[in-house]
């Protein structure tokens, strides 16, 4: 049995050892985000501005490539292209960088996307469920992020609250699902009185977690009389040590407006506990890596699968990133 999960390990990360930027990355919230004018973000250090021609979004990378000036100034010109205010030059769909879409709420690059479209997060388009949108900066890296969002200890300690969902009682039925790209979790819990009340909720939440490398995960709460609550997590790494998180909520049992406050109150609170502890993760560095998992709990395998898929990665530097335009300008 432990031969043939060591060989599902070294599969799965075989599989996965793709460039992050061949992924699809969240870069924002569309209902945060005027089109009106030019959007910048950057994926590590690699900058990019995003514009947009009627329904169509175009990238390319936040430098001009005339004489270097940034491009987040310029304007969209009547016939929809990008124009640099330094000497005027215009790009146009023939000088894109990447690609970018809409899904599901929320916008996504890719260099050389491997995957038609964004993974997608269970009910969001379902008329029975209301949708919310939450974002936040954390003060960790990308991996220390994506090992929170698989970890079932922390709840005890992080979110046992007055308003968390964390329970000293450990969770139960623990089940581990391998599959080709993605890592399953699935369990179930005894959330806290608070959350319980709350939530009309009087018997243990069945919960499954799924992660899909490189920046993605969701989970799935169900509570009594089929209501359940779906948690998409998007993460973008913003610097070494500092990862945006992008949250979609979604439930068919808290519907209307002020459901709505409530549920995104609650939500922004859960977070910010999560914030508090994110903040005192160590930086990466070659120390850290070899401290890292020195002590291992039971019921972890699944972290165990997270070190192993995520070993290879590497932060996107300039380095890399300029490795990643001479491939580009190579293309052209």
């Amino acid at each position: 049995m432990l031969l043939l999960l060591l060989l599902s390990f070294i599969s799965l990360s075989t599989q996965l050892n793709v460039n992050l930027f061949n992924h699809w990355t969240c870069i924002g919230l569309k209902e945060k985000i005027d089109f009106s004018k030019p959007y910048i973000t950057n994926i590590g250090e690699l900058p990019l501005v995003i514009w947009q021609d009627k329904d169509k979004l175009y990238s390319t990378v936040n430098i001009c490539k005339h004489m270097g000036s940034r491009l987040d100034n310029g304007i969209i010109t009547d016939d929809g292209c990008l124009e640099c205010q330094y000497h005027g030059f215009k790009y146009g769909s023939k000088d894109v960088f990447g690609q970018v879409i809409e899904y599901q709420g929320k916008i996504f690059w890719s260099y050389e996307p491997i995957h038609k479209k964004p993974f997608s997060i269970p009910f969001v388009d379902n008329a029975n469920y209301e949708t919310s949108y939450l974002e936040i900066d954390m003060k960790c890296s990308l991996t220390d992020s994506i090992y929170n969002t698989m970890d079932l200890r922390h709840p005890a300690f992080v979110h046992n609250k007055m308003v968390g969902f964390g329970s000293r009682v450990p969770p139960t039925n623990i089940k581990y699902h391998n599959y080709k790209d993605r890592i399953g979790l699935s369990f179930n819990y005894n959330s806290n009185k608070v959350i319980r009340k709350v939530t009309q909720d009087t018997r243990l939440t069945k919960n499954f977690h799924m992660y899909v490398y490189p920046t993605f995960s969701w989970s799935r709460v169900i509570f009594d009389n089929n209501k359940d609550l779906i948690i998409g997590v998007n993460l973008l790494p913003v610097s070494s040590t500092k990862t945006r998180w992008y949250i979609t909520a979604c439930t068919n049992y808290y519907k209307g407006l002020i459901d709505q406050q409530f549920l995104r109150a609650m939500a922004s609170t859960i977070l910010n506990q999560d914030y508090e502890q994110m903040k005192n993760q160590y930086p990466e560095n070659a120390l850290k890596k070899e401290v890292l998992f020195n002590h291992i709990f039971e019921d972890e395998e699944v972290i165990l699968q997270l070190k192993n898929i995520m070993k290879d990665y590497k932060y996107p530097d300039v380095d890399i990133c300029t490795e990643l335009y001479k491939d580009y300008k190579s293309k052209l």
